[in-house]
């Protein structure tokens, strides 16, 4: 059996020191989506060992024509944490390998309807490149790095949002729908999921419910916007070391 605890200590360490470690699936290839599971949970642990504090969760993979691209046949998800929040600047150094997605972010409300906002997810794989199994992902947190979040706001039909993610040179459009044809079936899915593993979304748990559009490298300089009509935008800005 894997030991979930020492990888999962590996890939504690490769965040906090941005050096990636070697593809656990190519190390451990009888790993499953069980063992994947366990050290993702034995790094959640770490983090609250070492005085984080988790603020969610995302959801990686929601975008079925993505999961076609890449030949993966299930969604997955990783835990938010309070040293991932960022206000509007993160430090190139401090990644591995970053790109940025756009996505809606749910918030549960006390009579269970919920409010949406815009957000930013950095992702930063903890492997050598992007050339990774949907295990290794799954185990990595699903490449959880940092994240922005904007206002939250009431909406009747969140997959009706169209947003405009823009990295200052290109733009590209996508849809609330494209997160498992709503973000708020992509959340009924994961509340199923958290059961399964004796657990359920706290009310003060937010939840990125997955890319909208293809990713942009995250890169020294740039600046990344992301708008939809009736929300205040998110952005991000990029220093550190190229």
């Amino acid at each position: 059996m894997i030991d979930a605890e020492a990888v999962a200590a590996e890939l504690f360490d490769a965040a906090r020191s941005a050096t990636p470690i070697p593809l656990l699936t190519e190390r451990f290839p009888d790993m499953d989506w069980d063992d994947a599971r366990r050290i993702a949970r034995a790094t959640d642990q770490l983090r609250l060992a070492a005085g984080d504090g988790q603020i969610g969760y995302k959801l990686g993979w929601t975008s079925a024509a993505m999961r076609e691209a890449l030949g993966i046949d299930r969604p997955n998800w990783g835990t938010l944490w309070q040293s991932q929040e960022l206000d509007s600047v993160i430090e190139l150094d401090a990644f591995i390998h970053p790109k940025v997605e756009p996505e809606l972010v749910f918030w549960p409300t006390e009579n269970g309807d919920g409010e949406w906002a815009l957000g930013l997810e950095i992702v930063d794989p903890r492997f050598p490149s992007f050339n990774f199994d949907a295990l290794d992902n799954t185990a990595d947190n699903s490449s959880s790095a940092a994240i922005v979040v904007g206002v939250f706001y009431e909406v009747d039909a969140p997959e009706d949002i169209e947003v405009t993610f823009s990295n200052g040179v290109e733009q590209r459009v996508g849809r609330g729908s494209n997160a498992m044809g709503s973000p708020t079936g992509a959340i009924d899915w994961f509340t199923r999921q958290l059961a399964v593993e004796g657990a359920y979304l706290r009310p003060d748990e937010l939840v990125f419910t997955g890319g909208l559009t293809a990713p942009f490298d995250v890169e020294a300089g740039s600046d990344y916007t992301l708008t939809a009509p009736g929300f205040e935008p998110v952005e991000l800005r990029v220093g550190g070391a190229g």
